[in-house]
């Protein structure tokens, strides 16, 4: 670690306990001594201090979050670039507040789903905090459990602005990037398209669904089936015990179309409060609207929750005890902290096979680390071309009147490499593409970044573009196991126990 118990940070922060650490940095408990409070360092590698894309993205969370003031975020008191004690390694850091509270995927873990009043006071909080990002015209994109806070008291803090997009501001990715976790992406997302406060909107609706079913509307074996199941599939029914208001609250959130959607958190949480007072809403009717009742066999499959593990925690969110707004849902019965000495583990969700190359997209952090981890815990980028190039047109806070649900699927290398060739080919065919499977060749593997075990896939043509139905994809698929570096393939895990599932992250550039 660059930083260890007793160091002095910039001068100014005394460390005093480690709290996380993951692939990308480590999260520190510390003392400000010139104004004597406890805070929470969130400190890069220093690896990836060096490389210029991921720097910005931590400046880029920076800025966002200290520029936005509200109840419902959690506030940012300092960034700075400094040295460690020894004076050889670069280290960029944040600075935020330090209270108690949990992750929302925490106590989903502990509860299951919600009664449905705890639900809408956390969307309605949740959707308040994006009113005042979107109103400063940031898009969150990265909107899940891991990243709502619940103090003790009930209030919902939003939390880590690290993929956030800033209207009109220099972009930090390229237009087709998909960024984001998977099961809480929008249909647009998805496929790489232009992101807007509506996007936000969709990936809270996810989480009010699981709040409500203790199930992710979305799930599947690999990244493709979960991102095409946003695309083409409607959510499983809500039970039967949610109220017909809150039904259609959710099931307008979750419109494929951007326009059917309220159009941005504001709209969202006066919705929940109108509903929450015992109003109603008129359903909304047109072609991205999802129907109500009907549902495929196979998309119930897909919803099923499984197993995760993670500990509550003490964790970064805003400052004093904030109230509800005048006319908010009921708060939520006051929670319990955890332990000071409880041991962090790190937050587990049902996710893709990971190996090789692919565990280094994995998060060790604790649930705490999912307010504090660079970047928006870590990038999930699953776009075409340049990991770490950064020239995305930058994204719109709000929806075009004439905006159109995505159709067809954005063929993004990242997506599809390292899976199964067999399972990629039936879930391309599925989606009404034609695939043809050959074996790859040296310059293909040559531009791998990850171990491959025989039968994966090593690349595809055509790709980073978007498939219509009725297109030809070439799998280039691996004939045996293989290594970038030449080194000894670890078998494939058999382990049926799920794997953390961050958001996930490019390649640094060297």
């Amino acid at each position: 670690m660059a930083l260890s118990t007793g160091s002095l940070l910039a001068g100014r922060y005394e460390i005093t306990a480690p709290i996380a650490v993951g692939g990308m940095g480590e999260v520190w408990k510390a003392r400000d001594q010139i104004l004597d409070r406890i805070v929470a360092a969130k400190v890069l590698k220093s690896e990836f201090t060096g490389d210029p894309s991921f720097l910005a993205r931590f400046r880029n969370e920076a800025r966002h979050t200290a520029g936005l003031t509200h109840p419902n975020i959690a506030s940012v008191y300092d960034y700075g670039e400094t040295v460690d004690d020894t004076g050889t390694q670069q280290l960029a850091f944040l600075v935020m507040e330090f209270v108690e509270g949990q992750p929302l995927v925490s106590i989903l873990h502990d509860e299951g789903a919600l009664p449905v009043d705890w639900t809408l006071h956390v969307v309605s909080q949740s959707a308040d905090g994006l009113s005042a990002a979107h109103r400063a015209g940031v898009v969150h994109r990265d909107i899940k459990p891991g990243n709502l806070m619940v103090r003790p008291d009930g209030v919902v803090k939003l939390t880590d602005f690290g993929i956030a997009q800033a209207r009109d501001a220099t972009p930090l990715t390229r237009t087709g990037m998909v960024v984001g976790t998977a099961q809480y992406l929008s249909p647009e997302q998805a496929q790489g398209m232009e992101v807007n406060a509506a996007s936000d909107v969709y990936s809270l609706g996810v989480v009010a669904y699981e709040c409500l079913t203790g199930a992710r509307p979305f799930d599947g074996a690999s990244q493709v089936a979960i991102a095409l199941a946003h695309i083409n599939r409607p959510p499983p029914p809500l039970p039967s015990h949610v109220p017909a208001a809150v039904r259609l609250l959710v099931e307008r959130a979750l419109a494929k179309d951007p326009a059917d959607r309220f159009p941005d958190g504001g709209a969202f949480a006066e919705a929940v409060r109108r509903v929450a007072a015992g109003g109603t809403l008129a359903p909304v009717v047109g072609p991205g609207t999802m129907p109500t009742q009907i549902v495929a066999a196979d998309a119930l499959e897909n919803s099923r929750t499984q197993v995760i593990s993670v500990t509550d925690a003490t964790a970064v969110a805003g400052v004093g005890a904030v109230g509800p707004r005048t006319g908010a849902v009921a708060p939520m019965p006051p929670l319990h902290a955890a332990d000071d000495d409880e041991e962090w583990g790190p937050e587990e969700e049902p996710g893709d096979r990971r190996r090789g190359g692919r565990a280094k997209w994995a998060w060790l952090a604790a649930a705490l680390a999912l307010v504090l981890l660079l970047g928006g815990g870590a990038w999930w980028l699953l776009g075409s071309g340049d990991r770490g190039r950064d020239d995305q047109a930058g994204a719109t806070p709000t929806p075009s009147a004439s905006s159109t649900a995505p159709t067809g699927l954005f063929l993004d290398p990242d997506l599809f490499i390292g899976e199964p060739a067999d399972a990629v080919e039936a879930e391309l065919t599925a989606a009404g593409l034609t695939v043809t499977q050959v074996p790859a060749d040296d310059d293909v593997l040559a531009d791998v970044e990850e171990n491959l075990a025989a039968g994966d896939v090593a690349g595809l043509d055509p790709e980073g573009v978007q498939a219509a139905p009725g297109d030809t994809v070439t799998l280039y698929v691996a004939e045996e196991a293989y290594s970038p570096e030449g080194d000894e393939v670890p078998a494939p895990a058999t382990s049926e126990a799920p794997t953390a599932e961050p958001t996930r992250e490019p390649t640094p550039t060297p």
